[in-house]
């Protein structure tokens, strides 16, 4: 274990010690959530939660035939069907990596080269290109969640004063951010955008594809977060399902524990209650959606993983 890795490690049993510290002091607190909550998953409406699994199933196979469109175009003849065990393994390994994808990505390219013969540069071409046009409906996305995200009201202490952010001042410190942000790394986006600049010939048939697919897949995260919200007879608006998604995608992409253990429900929660949720129905809320998007689908990557002996296949990622 190399000292980075020690240090994800340590920090990660301290968020943990301290989680456990905070629900010893606060547990008369807790405790009555904590029965509302479970009363509210008990009258979870079964057709609903079944559904939202389902669309999410479907927001994978839609993944499937977005990598099988980049990878057509550079002459690789794949069906999505052969993808879908790939993706479902990448899946798993994000959710037991600290950073979203930082542990999935390695894997797929190393098996699509074991088992379809892709070269190693190819598969990492094809999910880089993936991932940029994909980056087209997240920014827009996220442009509508600080555009419609109430003022944020921040407080300072101990002075008695409080500074409000509008949603004009959410979208210019947004830019302003993602603008020092490409300048800084500027030097480390340079050699991927100088592959995809080299690969641009074959790869830009698959564009408009891409992003539409790309598109399509967060609206199906929306949908599925809109059945849970039925599930649960929560009348949550697109305003909240929106800022949900791409609040999970932020959260999730911290390098602190694996999969964003803790950080995405913490997160979501906090940001839930401060529009209004109930505390009781956000944790209820944040729980089903983990359920499914953690839970099932590292089952799922597992028994891939397990099938088709992709774990050896991991265990070499770290030699790469």
């Amino acid at each position: 274990m190399d000292q980075g890795d020690l240090k994800k490690v340590i920090t990660a049993l301290l968020l943990l010690t301290a989680g456990v510290v905070l629900i010893h002091i606060y547990w008369t607190d807790i405790a009555p959530v904590l029965g509302e909550s479970l009363r509210i998953l008990s009258e979870t409406k079964i057709r609903y939660f079944i559904l939202a699994f389902l669309v999410y199933l479907l927001s994978v196979y839609l993944f499937a035939i977005r990598w099988q469109k980049v990878l057509s175009c550079m002459d690789y003849n794949l069906k999505p069907t052969d993808l879908v065990p790939v993706i479902f393994g990448g899946i798993f390994a994000n959710n037991l990596t600290p950073a979203s994808r930082a542990g999935g990505e390695p894997l797929r390219i190393l098996w699509v080269n074991k088992r379809f013969g892709i070269s190693l540069t190819n598969a990492f071409v094809s999910i880089l290109f993936e991932r940029l046009v994909e980056a087209i409906p997240i920014t827009i996305l996220l442009i509508y969640v600080l555009y419609s995200f109430p003022s944020l009201e921040i407080k300072f202490l101990p002075i008695k004063s409080s500074l409000k952010l509008s949603s004009t001042y959410l979208l210019l410190s947004f830019f302003l951010i993602a603008g020092a942000l490409i300048w800084v790394f500027r030097g480390k986006l340079s050699p991927f955008l100088k592959r995809i600049y080299e690969n641009w010939r074959q790869l830009h048939k698959s564009f408009i594809s891409v992003l539409l697919l790309s598109s399509g897949v967060w609206i199906l995260d929306i949908i599925r977060l809109k059945l849970i919200a039925l599930s649960l007879s929560l009348p949550l608006s697109l305003h909240f399902l929106a800022t949900v998604s791409i609040l999970y995608l932020l959260l999730g992409s911290l390098p602190i524990t694996p999969g964003g253990l803790g950080i995405v429900e913490g997160g979501l929660i906090s940001v839930l209650l401060y529009l209004g949720l109930p505390l009781a129905s956000a944790s209820s809320f944040v729980f089903l959606e983990r359920f499914i998007s953690f839970g099932l689908s590292s089952v799922i990557g597992f028994l891939y993983l397990l099938h088709y002996g992709g774990f050896k296949i991991w265990k070499n990622t770290k030699l790469h």
